[in-house]
């Protein structure tokens, strides 16, 4: 397989954190919240299938109890890969180990307006950077887009260097966060940071589902445009017809900042 999109449900993640006042929602309970009539789970799959070049999608979760329960949820026609390994980390890696590509798209489950026009954009230039490792997304003042709340991008990983990763990161922390297990090694991995669309370096945008709130928005702009094919810039026109929404995400973008 060239291209697999990894969806990876995993409570031990480092996510982005909710605000000071709301708590936050585990991936294990929010797969199974129903948008549209469908799991979110299911949709986020829907979704990323829209993609032209994702040539396969897999499932990854820890093989525990409240995640097995969720294999039911999944589209009959995407496999579930239920890892022991210890972090998640590893379990990324097991996966890709089991279902071999020549590149892995990873798609977090809190990001489920993930555009599959800027998945493309992700496979589309790693066609032309054979030496790459990691390629992500980086908005204006450098922060990469895999740790905003703007909830849009996903990350483009060299099995291989995943591979490498598993084995040879020490820091136990940046096993619970996919991003940071290549972005803090710039001395290990070859990584290739592709800017934001210009309308997108803005602090009023949070689409990524972290709490309650943050899933109140989602079903709000759902509501409003369907959910046959949404693309980034209809979600973002939305918000901008709805000042007081983006006005409380400029807020907890700052508060969490």
């Amino acid at each position: 397989m060239k291209n697999l999109a990894i969806v990876q449900i995993d409570d031990e993640l480092s996510p982005l954190p909710a605000t000071n006042n709301s708590a936050g929602l585990l991936p294990s309970k929010l797969a199974g919240r129903k948008l549209n009539a469908a799991p979110l789970i299911e949709w986020l799959v829907r979704r990323i299938s829209e993609a032209e070049l994702i040539d396969g999608i897999v499932v990854v979760m820890p093989d525990a109890p409240q995640y097995r329960e969720l294999a039911s949820l999944v589209p009959l026609d995407i496999p579930c890969h239920f890892s022991n390994k210890k972090t998640p980390l590893a379990r990324l890696a097991d996966a890709s180990k089991e279902y071999p590509s020549e590149a892995i798209v990873r798609v977090p489950l809190e990001t489920p307006f993930c555009d599959p026009i800027l998945i493309d954009r992700l496979l589309t230039t790693a066609q032309g950077q054979p030496g790459a490792d990691y390629i992500g997304f980086c908005l204006e003042g450098g922060c990469p887009a895999s740790q905003s709340s703007i909830g849009l991008f996903t990350e483009w990983i060299r099995p291989a260097a995943l591979a490498k990763a598993n084995r040879e990161l020490k820091s136990k922390s940046d096993s619970y966060r996919i991003d940071s297990s290549f972005l803090n090694y710039p001395d290990l991995f070859q990584l290739e940071m592709l800017p934001v669309p210009q309308s997108l370096n803005r602090d009023d945008l949070r689409f990524s589902v972290v709490d309650d709130e943050d899933w109140e928005h989602l079903l709000a702009i759902v509501d409003a445009l369907g959910a046959e094919m949404l693309q980034w810039q209809d979600v973002v026109r939305i918000i901008d017809t709805q000042p007081t929404i983006r006005h409380r995400m400029a807020q907890r973008n700052k508060l969490i900042a």
